[in-house]
């Protein structure tokens, strides 16, 4: 049987990326759909994904950045000179988001940048046959991605996740218009695209998933005297909130509370944190483990008794989407604190499928952690509830087919 699918271009900021392996996992639920995908990364991953199948990805993605601009000017030529319509609908794009962010301002450099290796992009693209170009992040990948499908005659979707619309949230309204459609993670970002001019209609929501198969963990029932298991797992960045949950420590151990909190990740904060940690006198009880690969820190997250993430916007405005790494501890049954931010309550639904905090309430976290370790219905009641929300509608297999229904949509 014929496979009607479309061949479909990805391009994404680091592929495979460590950070990014919703990505990947999204190429490979398609591929096993019987997709043929091209991958194609931005820049190359400064922490690359784990595994062999993640090296294998790696060796057949292009870096687009890494493309000359002799070759970029060659290959614009090469368009101008045999897709004559395609090249006037790109460049009379481009001069008019020139004109929209201002003729002096860098932006402007950097889009005529952008428009350069969209035109190396969109050549391989004919190359390659490929009929829908899939980008993920709604920045500088979109702002190459949306040029080189024009160069190319072919449609373009691209996906909205987090500080891409947060904090750069350039030409979004164009971009939404030119899209085959966008896609959103969430209803939140809806409303964020929404603002700034963004047509809803052509708007919609896929999830970023996990796989949902495998059986949960069992509620761990402790007795008394051992330590409640607190994990947090994260890149060490002010968004991520860890300060608050040290915050939140201080109060536990002020009530003589039996806790022990294990801080997953690396990043910049780290000496910041653990002087606040010595400071606030917990060394013995907050316990830092550094960064580890992927496989390491699901089996980790099944010895937690409680997975935390105090999610809060930095002093930029950048924020957490719904962040994968609830969906995995979720998934495996390990119930789940958060904050109201973002779109985290359309997976952390409060008393049904996790709890919630508003960010940066120490005491709110506090109670919260303390209400769950002293009830074992409600620790089973959130993991049984959350693990059937990730199954409807976070596995990353729905999600996929969802996207892939989407762009096989008719123009």
């Amino acid at each position: 049987m014929k496979n009607m699918n479309k061949p479909i271009a990805y391009l994404a900021p680091e592929l495979p990326s460590l950070s990014a392996t919703f990505v990947t996992n999204e190429i490979w639920a398609l591929e096993d759909m019987g997709v043929e995908i091209h991958p194609y990364s931005i820049h190359r991953p400064k922490h690359k994904a784990h595994g062999q199948k993640a090296a294998d990805l790696a060796a057949q993605t292009p870096i687009v950045y890494e493309q000359s601009l002799l070759r970029n000017l060659l290959d614009l030529g090469w368009t101008a000179l045999h897709h004559k319509r395609s090249m006037a609908k790109a460049t009379l794009q481009l001069i008019g988001d020139i004109f929209k962010t201002g003729l002096i301002r860098m932006e402007s450099i950097k889009l005529i940048y952008q428009f350069l290796h969209g035109a190396w992009l969109s050549r391989d693209l004919r190359r390659k046959d490929v009929e829908h170009l899939h980008i993920h992040f709604a920045h500088v990948p979109t702002q190459i991605g949306m040029y080189a499908a024009a160069l190319a005659g072919i449609p373009f979707s691209f996906m909205a996740h987090a500080n891409d619309i947060f904090e750069r949230p350039l030409l979004i309204k164009e971009k939404i218009k030119r899209s085959h459609r966008t896609i959103s993670i969430s209803s939140f970002n809806i409303d964020i695209m929404a603002r700034y001019g963004g047509d809803v209609q052509n708007i919609e929501i896929v999830r970023c998933g996990v796989d949902s198969a495998g059986e949960m963990e069992p509620t761990k029932i402790k007795s008394e005297p051992q330590p409640f298991i607190i994990g947090t797992l994260g890149r060490l960045v002010e968004k991520k909130g860890i300060d608050t949950l040290i915050q939140a420590a201080q109060i536990l151990q002020e009530q003589k509370f039996n806790f022990e909190i294990q801080i997953a990740g690396d990043g910049p904060l780290l000496d910041q944190l653990t002087k606040q940690v010595e400071a606030a006198e917990l060394t013995d009880q907050i316990n830092f483990l550094g960064s580890m690969p992927h496989t390491d820190a699901l089996a980790w997250m099944k010895t937690l008794d409680v997975f935390v993430l105090a999610g809060k916007k930095d002093s930029n405005g950048d924020m957490d989407g719904i962040p994968v790494v609830l969906m995995e501890a979720m998934n495996f049954g390990i119930p789940v604190i958060s904050t109201r931010l973002s779109g985290i309550p359309e997976l952390v639904i409060h008393q049904e499928t996790g709890l919630l905090c508003d960010p940066e309430h120490p005491d709110q976290l506090a109670d919260a952690l303390v209400e769950l370790s002293k009830s074992d219905i409600l620790k089973q009641s959130l993991s049984a509830a959350a693990k059937q929300h990730i199954v409807n509608e976070f596995d990353q297999k729905i999600n996929a087919k969802r996207l892939l229904t989407i762009i096989n949509k008719p123009a």
